[in-house]
């Protein structure tokens, strides 16, 4: 039976929707949970899928400025959902801050499976200063808000601006180009958190228990999180699997939603 849910009652914005064992969606920094929109139709078919808002995106308010947007302390606001949805363990996908909230959740004994996206936190040495290309991207965003739905009707224009996350940005649909960009102008909590991935990595490995499966996907043309600095594998549990897929980039749900759902099915099968 499909459900559907809001975010009336709740601290963080979702949609819940289709059936199945349960399935956490966690969208990346500047992002929302319509990044997942290339991916929901197949998704509800297979699982019980909540896909959230992080803190400061899409329609979730923001951190009060007192508390760091630390990917540890986000995924303790994604954890308090969990609580009130009565939903103690989830299977778990994220893309990059995403993968990184998807990685504490597991450390913290609330994941079934993770599958990272692209995960960010797997830095060869801690990040000091704030990623330049983010950056841009964001500058760019805000800079062109009113003009996100006539500019995004071109092809050269929405190739351009999708051309950091996507390995094929001509390839990107207008709805999800436009999604993209109005989550990248519209969010508040991104200065926190971006700032709360500086001077900090995952450091929690051995805190994932053995009996959790864990697959990581890197696209081989990852622009934001180009390997080998911020690609660290041993900062994974030693039995996590390491996916790496050719011509893809930051956004793998978006240049290969196939392999991403062929992954997250072999990922969740393996779970006790």
């Amino acid at each position: 039976m499909s459900r559907t849910g809001s975010a009336r009652n709740h601290a963080l914005a979702f949609d819940r929707t289709g059936a199945g064992e349960p399935l956490l969606l966690v969208h990346g920094l500047g992002s929302a949970r319509t990044t997942w929109l290339p991916l929901l139709p197949a998704l509800s078919r297979r699982y019980d899928v909540l896909s959230v808002d992080l803190p400061g995106h899409g329609e979730t308010p923001a951190l009060p400025r007192t508390e760091p947007g630390v990917p540890r302390r986000l995924a303790k606001t994604v954890a308090a959902l969990l609580d009130e949805l009565g939903l103690e363990r989830v299977h778990v996908m994220g893309n990059s801050l995403g993968g990184w909230v998807g990685l504490e959740l597991a450390a913290d004994g609330r994941a079934r499976s993770l599958v990272g996206l692209a995960p960010a936190g797997l830095w060869l040495r801690p990040q000091t200063r704030r990623n330049a290309l983010l950056q841009f991207n964001r500058l760019l965003a805000s800079s062109t808000r009113g003009l996100h739905p006539l500019a995004l009707r071109s092809t050269t224009i929405r190739t351009l601006a999708m051309a950091s996350g996507s390995a094929w940005p001509r390839e990107v649909s207008y709805d999800v180009a436009l999604a993209a960009a109005r989550a990248q102008s519209d969010s508040p909590g991104y200065l926190t958190a971006l700032d709360g991935m500086l001077g900090n990595r995952f450091d929690r490995a051995g805190q994932i228990p053995a009996d959790v499966p864990v697959s990581v996907l890197f696209g081989d043309r990852d622009k934001i999180l180009p390997r080998p600095g911020q690609q660290e594998r041993s900062l994974l549990p030693e039995h996590a699997r390491w996916v790496e897929l050719d011509h893809c980039g930051h956004a793998p749900q978006w240049d290969a939603p196939g392999v991403v759902l062929r992954e997250l099915d072999r990922t969740t099968r393996a779970a006790p």
